[in-house]
């Protein structure tokens, strides 16, 4: 094992893979960072013309090498990698993301027993880095380099993004690359209408697709080469699932995906972040795959972001000072905390802290520090208001529980219970938790494909020996035979209906915000609950009146937990001034002092 092999070792993973054989390749590393920097340009904006590659933040190191390979270009890149690993060693916090991870995807080697030759030790690469860190143009380099510059003969290299038109734009950057360098344009030939490049001399090609064409799905199964994916939080399972053994015949394939941090925490996106992070970590054991995160915590709170966002912005943003520009970040940041959704994406596109919705109603900070550890024995025998939200197939049936404190200004506890078709949850599955949710009981699995009323009035009947119940609140679709037969008649609760309209919802859905950000409304940390909590979104009308709404048909997305929470804390803050069954009240009455 040689000490430069040592001094390029970036985690776990990396020792790891020198445990089993690997090693850094100087040569290879070097050839292609100078091929780049040779015929790669940016072609927009202040640093149109410049090398795409090279800023670690040194002047010394800053310039690009011209010379050609056989002239010198070898021997001063050499020198360059040298001298970085130097620098990097007393600056940790300039490192060039750019140089550091091309170095390292086309840098690193193994020994191929089937082939009897050392070969690239990845196929796949995935660098997670905030926007405004020349992540499209490093794609359309390293897609670039891949088609012309990598020798491989036929060559096929695609451009995977979630759409046609992310799909191109990458592309745009690569054929406006291959323009500018008169070597490159005199060796290829490209098609616009397709946005397709191919190196003649090699008869190598490089084209976009996009995951969200259907009608191209028959020929994306078909696909052999090298892939190339912008912006994976948003790219779906069914393309990952098509192109996934993509350049599996071939010798040295490379799947290299770059992206922002997103807003579906149960999405590919998540998934396989979350993966990389694990193998960086050594937790999973991968030599194959690379991976780089540049992020702030993902548990950093708001209030730590307000109070020093150069902090917070240096640690995303390792283009910080040159392409990541601070004059402009702060612009961002300060127009970004006028709401909770603009500095939401704030986070995420900035910062690359996962967010849980689009537009996110309920400050996930605030919701945080209302979580408190509390068991259902701690409240046995006391006051409890319910809220109920039934469903039959897709949706959660969800029962609320409030109890309150007997202060002045009482504080609230929300524990909810769940049920789901066993058969839903086993369909979707792969997009949600539902099946570890049902084995770890936070989540009642009912068989077949609805939700049987049996289930739930047992739990009722459970709930009526442990507690004293005041009320209850309820969606009137699909309860009135529960209602009328049972909660009434038997158990003889006092029940009424909470009716499904922006003015009926408007006040409570305030307060329970309200309660939130006051800290009165405290939950046990309930997995389903919490998730609820971070993509549950709102309807506003014309008076600035909120209502919670569902998430789209085919979204595996529930919000019931948090509608049955508004519905019984609605009762439960009014307490005993409130009569069943009446629920106009002022709007004044509504929201907490």
């Amino acid at each position: 094992m040689s000490e430069l092999t040592t001094r390029w070792a970036r985690n776990k993973s990396d020792e790891l893979a020198i445990e089993a054989g690997c090693e850094f390749d100087i040569d290879r590393a070097c050839y292609t960072v100078w091929w780049i920097e040779k015929y790669c340009r940016l072609y927009e904006g202040e640093n149109a013309g410049e090398p795409v590659l090279m800023r670690c933040g040194n002047p010394e190191l800053d310039q690009p090498i011209q010379n050609d390979w056989d002239e010198g270009g070898r021997e001063l890149s050499y020198q360059r990698c040298l001298d970085y690993c130097d620098w990097i060693d007393t600056n940790p916090e300039q490192i060039d993301w750019q140089y550091d991870c091309t170095m390292s995807v086309f840098g690193w080697v193994r020994y191929s027993e089937d082939r009897g030759r050392m070969i690239r030790r990845f196929n796949q690469s995935s660098v997670w880095i905030p926007k405004k860190q020349k992540k499209t143009p490093t794609i359309a380099a390293w897609s670039v380099y891949l088609t012309c510059g990598d020798g491989e003969k036929g060559g096929k290299t695609f451009g995977g993004a979630k759409d046609g038109t992310q799909a191109r734009i990458a592309a745009e950057h690569a054929i406006a690359m291959v323009q500018q360098s008169p070597l490159l344009s005199s060796e290829c030939k490209v098609n616009q209408n397709e946005k397709m490049i191919t190196h003649i001399k090699t008869r190598s090609f490089y084209k976009p697709l996009s995951s969200s064409d259907s009608r191209s799905k028959k020929s994306k199964e078909g696909i052999n080469g090298n892939i190339a994916i912008d912006e994976t939080h948003v790219v779906d399972r069914e393309f990952i699932k098509i192109i996934s053994r993509a350049g599996i015949s071939r010798a040295e394939p490379l799947r290299f995906d770059f992206s922002t941090a997103g807003n579906n925490p149960d999405g590919y996106g998540k998934e396989r972040q979350d993966y990389v992070r694990k193998v960086i970590s050594g937790e999973i054991e991968n030599p194959n795959v690379f991976g780089r995160i540049y992020e702030a915590p993902q548990d950093t709170t708001d209030e730590e972001i307000k109070a020093d966002p150069i902090k917070f912005g240096k640690l995303a943003n390792p283009a910080w000072g040159h392409t990541a520009n601070k004059e402009e970040f702060l612009s961002d940041f300060e127009e970004s905390k006028q709401s909770p959704s603009l500095f939401a994406d704030f986070k995420m596109y900035r910062l690359n802290i996962w967010q849980t919705s689009e537009n996110p109603w309920l400050r996930m900070d605030d919701w945080k520090k209302n979580a408190q550890d509390f068991k259902l024995d701690d409240f046995h025998g006391e006051p409890v208001w319910l809220g109920l939200d039934l469903s039959k197939t897709r949706d959660m049936t969800a029962i609320s529980l409030i109890f309150k404190s007997t202060d002045d200004e009482p504080t609230f506890y929300q524990f909810p219970f769940f049920w789901l078709p066993e058969q839903y949850a086993r369909e979707n599955n792969d997009r949600c938790s539902f099946l570890d949710w049902g084995k770890s009981g936070h989540l009642e699995l009912v068989p077949g494909e609805t939700v049987k009323l049996s289930y739930v009035k047992e739990k009722m009947r459970w709930i009526d020996d442990n507690f004293e119940v005041i009320d209850l609140a309820y969606d009137k679709t699909y309860a009135y035979d529960l209602i009328d037969e049972f909660c009434e008649d038997q158990l003889r609760w006092k029940c009424a209906e909470f009716q499904q309209s922006v003015s009926m919802y408007a006040g409570p859905t305030e307060n329970y915000e309200a309660m939130l950000v006051e800290g009165r409304l405290k939950h046990n940390n309930h997995p389903i609950l919490n998730w609820q909590a971070g993509h549950v979104q709102v309807k506003t009308n014309e008076k600035n009146g909120k209502i919670p709404c569902k998430p789209k048909r085919d979204d595996v997305k529930k919000i019931d937990g948090i509608v049955a929470g508004i519905m019984a804390l609605h009762r439960a803050y009014h307490g005993e001034a409130y009569r069943a069954g009446q629920f106009y009240m002022e709007e004044s009455s509504w929201v907490s002092g």
